[in-house]
């Protein structure tokens, strides 16, 4: 005879803040919450972002994009853990004055994304435009370079080709996946300081989910004021 079902879980609602879609969601269970578990303890990056990604696919119960940009996984995520474990999550956050780490209590509920879409489009000359897109995790797994990068030049650089989704010209739309390394770095390099301002500002701001936070040192009783960004700050 089969056991009994457990626990009617309870549905909550969200929205997907690349797109603007609703969608309906529910608290994970204790079978994602092991495997979430599990790659935290491993501290492997790249499985601890499967286990997110996984766990998101799971708890969402309309049809979503799998191409899920890196802020719409942490926001989502962290909907989906507040109403999982508690709306609250005490993190350890340093002193800006004696580096003495500090136990604050987040509300997760009020973590927001911190900024409104940009342009997608933008144009280069005249003629020229690159279509831009938000990166997602897959993007920044899948390329060593940036994840090895040991300048901040450089790490700049491999993010904006990370975020170049297309050329377009009057003629015709190149799709940089389909070009080499060489020539897309070779593209940028060929731009005035001007036209590449335009493409690293869009990868500079890049919208992210953020708290702010203020506590004073339980050491110097200093006064901190912080604003908490991305997925890592929060857990």
């Amino acid at each position: 005879m089969a056991l009994p079902k457990l626990n009617s879980a309870p549905v909550y609602e969200m929205t997907v803040p690349s797109t603007g879609q609703n969608v309906t969601y529910r608290p994970f269970l204790v079978k994602e919450q092991k495997n979430l578990l599990i790659a935290f303890e491993a501290q492997n990056r790249r499985d601890l972002v499967r286990a997110v990604q996984r766990t998101i696919e799971a708890c969402v119960e309309d049809n979503i994009d799998n191409n899920l940009t890196t802020f719409d996984v942490d926001y989502m995520f962290t909907k989906i853990r507040s109403k999982s474990v508690g709306e609250t999550a005490d993190i350890l956050v340093p002193c800006s004055e004696c580096e003495t780490k500090n136990e604050v209590k987040v509300d997760l509920d009020d973590v927001t994304v911190d900024s409104e879409i940009p342009e997608m489009m933008i144009p280069i000359t005249d003629d020229v435009s690159v279509q831009m897109k938000f990166p997602t995790y897959d993007d920044f797994l899948g390329n060593t370079t940036l994840l090895e990068s040991t300048t901040v030049t450089e790490a700049l650089l491999q993010l904006i080709i990370t975020c170049m989704d297309s050329v377009l010209t009057e003629e015709e739309r190149y799709s940089l996946r389909d070009e080499t390394a060489e020539d897309v770095i070779n593209f940028l390099e060929s731009m005035t300081s001007e036209q590449f301002e335009k493409v690293s500002q869009f990868a500079n701001n890049i919208p992210n989910v953020t708290k702010e936070i203020s506590f004073s040192c339980e050491s110097c009783g200093h006064k901190n004021e912080k604003t908490l960004k991305g997925l890592d700050d929060f857990f």
